[in-house]
Order: structure tokens, then sequence, then C-alpha cells
């Protein structure tokens, strides 16, 4: 029943957030560069452009992820619904969990939706894409990128008004990025970035030239559960004005 309520509530947005990151795939499909076959710089020119479709991804799905973020408890309370959900006989923390598991799940088949399109887009123009190289890139967004979904979940624990915890979840986002943009030495850490995978792309070949970089992505999923227990914890100890679990 919690799963249902909770996808029920956030489906909205997510089909929004979706149809977002699928316009780089639609792009895909009418991009109108010529590829002969016996080209030998046609299977790297459709590379380059792949993960420059992918960049496009990555930016469309750092900003949904902020929006699946938002909402739970004290939104409800904003609205009136919470003390029917806080009636049920459940803890807030298992309400809590449910919610931030659903949006794990939409905002990994934000990433997984559209790379999917994209090799079935590329097999079609016969430009098979690596499955692995795809997965590399997906991997690295949705850990790396999972940072900004547990801010929004961060700030929705803090902020009632919808407006104003979208504000204040995106600009972190957006002013990290001109900081980071406008200082040489702090580029590589910009998240917008990080997610995109082109620091351990070979600018060559557009593919991963060595491993993925571990310190980051383990680094940004502590950070994440950080962000979320801290969720938990402060949305937990919150006074809704009533008797509750």
């Amino acid at each position: 029943m919690l799963w249902h309520k909770a996808w029920l509530e956030s489906r909205g947005r997510f089909f929004v957030c979706l149809a977002m990151c699928l316009l780089p795939s639609l792009d895909l499909v009418f991009w109108q560069k010529t590829l002969l076959p016996g080209d030998i710089d046609g299977p790297q020119l459709y590379l380059k452009n792949l993960h420059t479709h992918h960049m496009g991804l990555s930016i469309l799905w750092v900003l949904a992820a902020v929006l699946l973020g938002l909402g739970g408890l004290v939104r409800e309370k904003a609205i009136g619904s919470s003390s029917l959900t806080l009636s049920l006989p459940v803890s807030r923390t298992y309400l809590i969990a449910v919610r931030i598991c659903v949006g794990i799940a939409q905002a990994m088949a934000l990433a997984v939706v559209p790379w999917n399109a994209n090799l079935v887009i590329s097999l079609i123009r016969g430009m098979p894409y690596s499955l692995s190289q795809a997965g590399n890139l997906v991997f690295l967004l949705v850990t790396v990128g999972m940072v900004c979904f547990a801010a929004g979940v961060f700030v929705s624990s803090l902020v009632e008004g919808e407006y104003t915890a979208a504000a204040l979840a995106y600009a972190p986002v957006v002013l990290q990025s001109y900081l980071f943009g406008s200082i040489e030495q702090l580029k590589k850490m910009d998240i917008f970035v990080l997610v995109t995978g082109s620091n351990y792309v070979d600018k060559q070949t557009y593919l991963f030239a060595g491993a993925l970089p571990w310190s980051i992505i383990f680094g940004s999923i502590l950070v994440s559960a950080l962000m979320v227990f801290a969720s938990v914890v402060v949305t937990d100890r919150r006074e809704f004005g009533f008797l509750t679990r």
C-alpha cells in the first residue's frame, strides 16, 4: 500500500522528467550527419556525437533528480494530508524509507530508459555501441549524481513550501557549477562535469580509457547516504502538531 501510495504521489513528476530526459535521444534520432559504410571517421564521429547527447542527458538528469527528491511528510504537512499518512501503523522511518526507495528507482529509470533508447537507435543506424561502455556511463551518472537526489530529500525535510524547497535545492547545484567553472583548479569537481564522465573518457575514441573513478563514486555515495540519514533524523524528530508514531 505504501509503495503504491509513493508511486501515485510521484508518478506525475516522474513522467514529466522521463519525457525531459528522452529529449537527447529524440534529437539523436534526427541527427542528419550522413555516415557512409566506408567512412573511417564515421564511427568516431558518431561516438563523439553520442557522448555529446549523454552530456545533455546528464544535465537534464541532475535537474530531474533534485525534483524527484522533493516532497515527503513535510510537504504533506503543508497541504494538510500528513495526519492520514502518519496514522498508518508504521513508523516514520519506514514511511520515509519507502518514499526514498521509490525515488531512487525512478532516478535510475531516468538514466536507464534513455540509454536503452540510445542503444536501439545506434543499432538501427548500424553503429552498435558497447553495452559495457553504456553501463559505465549510466553507473557513473546514477552514483555520483545521486548526491543531487539526496539534496532534494534533505531540503524537503527542512522546508515545507514546495517552491521554496525547489529554490533551496536547485540553488546550491547551480551555484557550485558557477563557482567551480570560474576556478580552473576546481572545474573537474563540478557536478555537471563529474556525472558526464567527460574527465575519464578518451577524447580520441570517446570511450572509457581506464578504470572508473571509484574514490569519487564511493565519496558521492557516502555523502548521499549522510544526507538521507540526516533527513530521516530531522523528519523523525519534527513536530507535526498531533500525536504520531
